[in-house]
């Protein structure tokens, strides 16, 4: 089905999720529901991941998965933990396989493509385990892989000459326009799923307790939301003190390190900055391992928790801008204790 922005602007998210839109699921702790957290997981390390025939590292070993396979996920079970902070295993087809470095992810695929944008775009978010990105429409080439619920600015859809429609993307990827994605592989997020949660609140702050690895949203005294996370490893340590938000983003590509510690990240989903040294809080896709030291000093969430913090904590940021800077005032506080 084609749709225009005014068009999609106008149905909303609700009537929009008739016409295979569906909502982001509610963000849920791994270590607090053991359930199945979705029906496929994509394996998410360059070194392969071992599926063993029950749910411990010493179990006998069935077969090996490797980087970017996709396998089904029957449940989520507490089993032995190859290390304290993570019991946590899936079972596949043929077994069991540790929850660290494996993503959970759905098959989204969209029927419903929005053919006419005007500026200065609208924010989207990946829907399929990975979407493939060319520099053309139609290229027999694929660029780069772009994983689940990484988050993009479309400005534009072009149609392909086999008739499928293709986005082009900006934000998250460059910073003009750029490279093309199917636009079934994307879902358009509109404005009110980014709209601002407790606005006018004065009594928020955000905890993070590295410790625990746990992060806490408070208004007064109250903890309205709470999620695992993964901090600064040892030598990158995330920075303890008080600090306030400075700036946020709807997405980001994050490059740095050198050597073997080289990362290029893009559409990280809806980081929010707390330090001018690039510290934030964010979205993550390269590893599923919350509840132990992971990053260069950010502060590792997953992307439905990223976007819950990035519309709670204040300023907001107008749907049409991919960067909002605090006035000193503006920012509620973070604590890293």
């Amino acid at each position: 089905m084609k749709v225009s922005r005014r068009e999609f602007l106008q149905l909303g998210a609700a009537a929009l999720a008739g016409l295979s839109l569906p909502r982001i699921p509610p963000f849920v702790d791994p270590l607090v529901n053991q359930t199945r957290p979705a029906s496929l997981a994509r394996i998410a390390t360059w070194w392969r991941q071992a599926v063993r025939k029950q749910p411990s590292p010493t179990g006998e070993w069935v077969e090996w998965k490797v980087r970017d396979e996709v396998i089904p996920i029957y449940a989520a079970v507490v089993g032995e933990a190859p290390w304290p902070s993570n019991p946590i295993w899936y079972q596949t087809e043929r077994g069991f396989i540790h929850s660290g470095y494996v993503q959970p992810v759905e098959n989204w695929p969209q029927e419903a493509v929005i053919t006419e944008f005007s500026p200065p775009g609208m924010w989207a978010q990946v829907t399929v385990p990975i979407a493939e990105m060319r520099w053309r429409p139609d290229s027999p080439s694929v660029a780069r892989k772009l994983y689940y619920e990484t988050v993009y600015r479309v400005v534009g859809a072009v149609q392909g000459e086999d008739g499928r429609w293709w986005y082009q993307l900006k934000e998250g990827f460059a910073y003009s326009p750029g490279p093309y994605v199917l636009a079934s592989s994307l879902r358009c997020i509109p404005a009110n799923e980014l709209a601002p949660i407790s606005p006018g609140r004065t009594d928020k702050r955000l905890e993070i307790n590295l410790a625990e690895q746990i992060l806490t949203c408070y208004e007064g005294e109250a903890a309205v939301f709470s999620t695992r996370i993964s901090s600064g490893v040892r030598g990158l340590v995330t920075p303890r003190g008080e600090h306030r938000v400075l700036y946020k983003r709807h997405t980001q590509r994050m490059i740095g390190g050198e050597g073997d510690d080289y990362y290029d990240l893009p559409g990280v989903a809806f980081p929010t900055y707390f330090t001018w040294s690039g510290v934030a809080i964010h979205g993550t896709y390269w590893h599923n391992d919350y509840g132990r030291p992971h990053s260069h000093g950010c502060v590792n969430v997953t992307s439905q928790a990223a976007q819950w913090i990035f519309r709670w904590a204040d300023p907001p940021v107008p749907y049409s801008e991919h960067t909002l800077r605090s006035a000193p005032e503006e920012g509620i506080a973070v604590v890293v204790i």
